[in-house]
C-alpha cells in the first residue's frame, strides 16, 4: 500500500510499528485500520479547508466594513 502511495509514511511507520508490536491479529483487521486512517485524514483535511475559507470570508468582510468606514469619516 505504500508503494502504490494509498497511504503517506507517516501513517506506515505508525501501522508498522503497531504491526511488530503485535496489534493485528490479522491482515483483515490491518486493513479496516488502514481505512479509518484514511478517512480521519480526509476529515481533517475537509475541515482544515473550511476552516480556511472561513478565516478569508471573515478576513475580507473586515477589509470591506473597514473601507466602508473609510469612506465615511472622508465625508
Amino acid at each position: 500500500m505504500r508503494d502504490a502511495k494509498k497511504i503517506d509514511k507517516h501513517i506506515y511507520h505508525s501501522l508498522y510499528m503497531l504491526a511488530k508490536g503485535n496489534q493485528f491479529k490479522n491482515k483483515r483487521v490491518l486493513l479496516e485500520t488502514i481505512h479509518d486512517k484514511k478517512r480521519e485524514m480526509s476529515e481533517e483535511k475537509a475541515l482544515a479547508e473550511q476552516a480556511a475559507a472561513r478565516k478569508s470570508r471573515a478576513k475580507a468582510r473586515l477589509e470591506r466594513k473597514a473601507a466602508k468606514t473609510g469612506d465615511k469619516s472622508q465625508e
